[in-house]
């Protein structure tokens, strides 16, 4: 990959990555707002808006550290991919369990919500599929998601500024085992 296709793709990188974000910032911060303020009567009963801050803080924190060489690049495709993908996972576990019903004992979650928002007994692919009509701002922030994590793994793999860096070390072996 040349240097102008791989500074394109960061570019489309740091785009879907802000925009996941800022999305979790957007919904998260005030919903945790309202847990904190009730501090001290129990456990939330839901503990998304407090993971949502943290993606989201972390998300933006990633171009700050590499700006500044705390993390390499190549540490922070991998992170960003597995951040994004777990991302990915926990929305489908959240959905496939029942909205949380998991956290509270004796809590049965409804068969359907508002909106035509229905799980039932639907396998996990329909049930995601069905969100993708059902939420569309949902699926629309993971499909933003699914891309970066595609873009990441292409950078990670074929990106010159990391690849570059990983071939010196690699030049070097080979020429240790051939002087010996």
């Amino acid at each position: 990959m040349d240097s102008r296709t791989a500074r394109i793709l960061r570019a489309v990188a740091a785009v879907f990555v802000f925009v996941t974000a800022a999305y979790h910032l957007w919904w998260g911060f005030p919903r945790s707002l309202v847990y904190l303020a009730a501090f001290g009567t129990g456990v939330p009963p839901d503990p998304r808006p407090f993971l949502f801050v943290a993606l989201g803080v972390i998300l933006l924190a990633g171009p700050y550290l590499v700006s500044f060489d705390v993390v390499s690049l190549r540490t922070a495709y991998a992170g960003a991919a597995l951040l994004l993908v777990g991302s990915i996972a926990a929305w489908v576990f959240w959905h496939a369990t029942g909205h949380g019903a998991f956290l509270v004992d004796g809590f049965s979650a409804p068969a359907s919500g508002g909106g035509g928002h229905h799980h039932g007994d639907q396998n996990t692919v329909l049930l995601v599929l069905s969100h993708y009509n059902t939420e569309p701002i949902e699926a629309a922030i993971k499909t933003v998601e699914l891309g970066a994590v595609a873009i990441f793994a292409t950078l990670l793999r074929t990106d010159p500024a990391v690849t570059s860096v990983a071939e010196p070390a690699a030049n070097a072996d080979q020429t240790e085992t051939t002087e010996t």
